[in-house]
């Protein structure tokens, strides 16, 4: 068991989250943007990244190639196989009317990258493992999207006469990640075969940077033993240093006992060769660390699990309180329900017994009932019919749990799995008696994992 420091690479969804970046990003181990947000505003992109750079710490770069947009994807409605690229389409007014067409940012990164992504939105049709058929154009293409992470946002201060003074300043990736996709179950064998080619053919274009993959496969391939022993297996042999798991919807706090066990089996098998990390992890990942994980990554106030394919028109979530005790977020109503049992009447009692952050404190300061702004609610407009959560609750959660997601890694840090197995234990063991006793729970199938 070769135990490793947790690290916590945050992510960036939008510019409407930089005032979390900028203010944060120093108590955590790095950022990650994705390709699909550099397209979007890539001055913006470049100009954040230089001004965090800039700080007495040097923030490390992750930058996100998501080239699994142009692959095949199961709909999340129906469960069936699409690949007619409708997710990354949008409904757009051209000339007077309304059609449904490719997003801007997708179709500018397709243009650059070149192909076969390209070609894909030409003929509006997904990417296929056939199209990698032959070596040149798997080369071709794997040399396109490294030179795209290592050069696009370097570029963009450099073609420009206002900044190009600036291109220097401009911080390259931490790493280079090798091109990937979904690995569709209708064709697991071609895509996995795929994804290790490109991670193979990339780690050996001579970078002069470390080249990482990513494995993106369904959730339930963590009960696929015979899936598990290939990456074991064939993930060291092609020359990467570092692997990103991501499976799809996979959901630390719902899932059965034994995936967690698969995970951490992966863990401590892959970790022998490479740098092991989660691209979307909670707690339970962080005390993976144990394990050889050496790190997670999520967003400002979500993205602990994430599906590969957003479900379109769904409204923006309610950005719940995260309970340090119980590692997860709940409603502000449902923590309420708890405090008389557990013996909480002040805010003394609160800091004791749920959290004593700054924000907590800023709230918090002469009556309990002042935990009700974390779940502040209003209609948003005149034509609202329904209540949504403010703003300002919206911003004091975040800040709130990326203070506590600050603490919690560097805890872990210091920590043995000892201590982590009886923390465990222990808010299992206070909490059990609650409204929230289903929660608790969960941290016993956490420990059994663990221990």
């Amino acid at each position: 068991m070769a135990e490793v420091d947790a690290q916590i690479i945050l992510r960036m969804g939008s510019h409407s989250e930089k005032e979390y970046v900028e203010k944060l990003i120093h108590l955590f181990d790095g950022v990650s943007i994705g390709a699909n947000l550099v397209e979007a505003t890539p001055g913006a992109t470049a100009s954040l990244l230089v001004k965090i750079s800039g700080k007495k710490k040097q923030i490390p770069f992750y930058f996100d190639p998501m080239t699994y947009a142009y692959g095949s994807y199961i709909d999340p409605q129906t469960g069936k196989v699409r690949n007619d690229l409708d997710w990354i389409k949008s409904d757009q007014k051209k000339k007077g009317q309304t059609v449904r067409d490719f997003k801007r940012s997708y179709r500018k990164l397709a243009d650059t990258l070149g192909p076969p992504f390209d070609t894909a939105l030409s003929r509006k049709s997904a990417i296929t493992p056939e199209d990698f058929a032959t070596p040149d154009v798997l080369r071709k293409a794997c040399q396109s999207i490294a030179n795209y992470q290592l050069a696009r946002l370097r570029d963009e201060f450099a073609n420009d006469p206002e900044y190009a003074e600036f291109a220097d300043l401009v911080p390259a990736p931490q790493v280079v990640f090798a091109p990937y996709f979904y690995i569709e179950p209708s064709q697991d064998d071609d895509w996995l075969n795929l994804t290790l080619r490109m991670a193979a053919e990339t780690a050996h274009l001579g970078l002069g940077s470390p080249t990482h993959m990513v494995l993106c496969a369904p959730d339930h391939y963590l009960a696929n033993g015979k899936f598990l022993r290939a990456l074991a297996s064939e993930i060291p042999k092609t020359g990467v240093e570092g692997v990103w798991l991501w499976f799809s919807r996979f959901d630390e706090y719902t899932a059965e006992a034994g995936e967690l066990k698969a995970l951490r089996r992966l863990v401590e098998d892959l970790s022998k060769s490479v740098k092991v990390f989660n691209m979307h992890g909670s707690f339970f990942s962080l005390a993976l660390s144990k394990f050889g994980l050496s790190g997670i990554s999520h967003g400002v106030g979500y993205g602990e699990q994430k599906d590969v394919v957003p479900v379109i028109g769904q409204s923006t979530p309610t950005v719940r309180y995260y309970l340090p005790t119980l590692r997860r977020r709940l409603s502000v109503p449902e923590i309420e329900l708890c405090f008389r049992r557990l013996g909480i009447k002040s805010p003394k009692d609160f800091y004791t017994s749920i959290c004593d952050c700054a924000i907590c404190k800023g709230v918090i300061t002469k009556d309990l009932a002042q935990f009700a702004e974390f779940g502040e609610r209003h209609f948003s407009t005149p034509r609202s019919k329904r209540l949504a959560q403010t703003p300002a609750a919206a911003k004091r959660c975040r800040f709130h749990f990326l203070l506590n997601r600050n603490l919690e890694r560097s805890w872990v840090r210091q920590a043995d799995i000892n201590d982590i197995l009886e923390r465990l234990r222990s808010a299992a063991e206070r909490w059990k008696l609650t409204t929230l006793s289903s929660q608790a729970q969960r941290l016993l199938i956490w420990e059994s994992v663990l221990r």
